[in-house]
């Protein structure tokens, strides 16, 4: 698949803000950011039966950045990777089974099939929802992950500024899914509105769909990159 020219626009954009794009060789170092990260979070908790295991959200991030790099925008706050965001571009159905099973989730079946299975529900249920309140025509944020020790630092909102104002310029819609509510109120102070609250099925895990619509008077604003001559 060709990478679009809206993803262009945005790598150009984060990369123009100061923003770093971060390389595959450093996907590693992205999947350790996760591991730290999400040692609480309630959906990774749920795809290790309750117990956190570090493997498994290693195995999940590191697979998913192979079998996405191609078609994702994924960077970090600086070269120091204190945090990390991959958005995927208007059109995205879903994180495809092959390339995630080719690029390393074989290994997960060491593990346990019902994780695959798991995987695969979340998926479902996350872009049925995501079809319904944008039919798809949104830049999605896949994934915004820091470091514990920075966290509460400002480094989530120097992450997701410049996406935003590039979806506010381009005049395209951000939206996100969120397993914490304790996250709602920190995506609703970045401009996102709660579109739907339920349940991850088959688990007792929140589930929040987000979305954010771009400023009335941009709707007739030319693109930042036409009024710069950019393009």
């Amino acid at each position: 698949m060709a990478v679009s020219n809206e993803l262009l626009l945005a790598k150009n954009y984060i990369k123009n803000s100061g923003l770093y794009l971060v390389p595959d060789y450093q996907f590693d170092e992205l999947a350790e950011i996760a591991v730290d990260a999400y040692s609480e979070y309630p959906l990774h908790l749920w795809f290790s039966n309750g117990e956190y295991d570090k493997s498994i959200s290693r195995i999940i991030m590191k697979t998913t950045l192979e079998s996405m790099k191609e078609n994702a925008l994924i960077y970090a706050d600086s070269n120091k990777l204190k945090g990390f965001a991959v958005w995927m571009p208007p059109g995205f159905t879903g994180n495809k089974v092959i390339p995630f099973l080719k690029n390393g989730g074989f290994k997960l079946l060491y593990h346990n099939i019902t994780l695959i299975k798991k995987l695969l529900s979340y998926e479902n249920y996350a872009m049925n929802l995501k079809k319904t309140y944008t039919k798809h025509n949104d830049w999605y944020l896949y994934n915004i992950t820091v470091l514990k020790k920075f966290q509460k630092k400002g480094i989530a909102g120097k992450l997701l500024t410049p996406m935003l104002e590039f979806c506010d310029k381009e005049n395209k819609i951000a939206y996100l899914e969120t397993n914490n509510d304790k996250n709602v109120s920190l995506y609703e102070h970045f401009g996102f509105q709660l579109m739907n609250e339920g349940l991850v099925p088959n688990s007792s895990v929140s589930h929040y769909s987000m979305m954010r619509t771009p400023p009335p008077l941009q709707t007739k604003n030319k693109s930042l990159y036409d009024r710069k001559g950019l393009i």
